[in-house]
């Protein structure tokens, strides 16, 4: 089974508008680094978009050769913080997600193509948050964050069916590519925290917009293990506005099964 308990953020940013900002299509990239070696491990290419009414979110997942392996369409059919979100991942046939509306929702997970989807329906509580509904948290209690409040939130957890209690610490004052940003630390709230790997994530003052990603990630290597890295949200990879022909590519873009990460 494959350990994807600590944490799954790596594809959580809105690029560039704050809160209060008028929504506009998005379309750009993240690069995934190695800690261990500073190689590229993969990049995600992520499209933001309005569908019917629905803000809606698709991420490719791409080999450092370009070819996708992976997808995850994340809608806000049931709140910005906790929206619904499905991911492929067609080297091994992984799948998870949440499905449902506000009063039910129902997390599921499929180990590989020949294992069974297992599904367990979430009880209600309070401060869900679910997959990239994280950044829309940061960005709600941004006010509460930057005084230095910490901040506890109930994270889905699909892989285990479940929520686990994590706490948002605010970091010290930092700057990245010359550009001012937040520090956030996300971690266990449970006492045995302390030794698990703690998640850093920078976000621009100016806009808020997620400018680093820093820890385990969503996408597992070779051996199964999830990646230890460092995603950069470079300014020169934010592109234009996406055209529905680009967006309906990218949804329809084969999955190669053949990527070493």
């Amino acid at each position: 089974m494959r350990c994807r308990t600590l944490l799954l953020l790596c594809f959580l940013a809105l690029p560039c508008w704050g809160a209060d900002a008028p929504f506009v299509s998005q379309h750009y990239q993240g690069t995934a680094y190695a800690n261990k070696d500073n190689s590229v491990a993969y990049r995600e290419e992520h499209f933001v978009f309005d569908q019917q009414g629905v803000r809606t979110r698709l991420v490719l997942y791409r080999c450092p050769s370009g070819a996708p392996f992976a997808r995850k369409w994340v809608r806000n059919t049931a709140g910005d913080e906790a929206p619904n979100f499905e991911l492929v991942d067609a080297r091994d046939g992984y799948r998870e997600g949440v499905r449902g509306d506000v009063d039910h929702r129902e997390a599921f997970v499929q180990e590989d193509s020949a294992a069974p989807l297992r599904t367990e329906l979430l009880p209600k509580r309070v401060r869900t948050v679910i997959d990239a509904g994280f950044d829309a948290f940061v960005r709600n209690h941004w006010n509460e964050l930057a005084a230095g409040n910490k901040e506890l939130i109930q994270f889905v957890v699909p892989s285990r069916l479940s929520y686990l209690e994590m706490r948002l610490k605010p970091g010290e004052p930092a700057t990245i590519d010359g550009e001012s940003v937040q520090q956030v630390r996300l971690s266990l709230a449970a006492w045995f925290g302390f030794v698990a790997p703690t998640i850093e994530l920078s976000y621009a003052n100016s806009n808020r917009r997620l400018v680093r990603f820093k820890g385990l990630s969503n996408i597992h290597d070779t051996r199964g293990r999830q990646h230890d890295v460092r995603i950069e949200f470079a300014q020169a990879d934010i592109f234009g506005t996406p055209t529905r022909a680009e967006i309906e590519r990218a949804a329809a873009l084969p999955l190669t099964s053949e990527c070493h990460l």
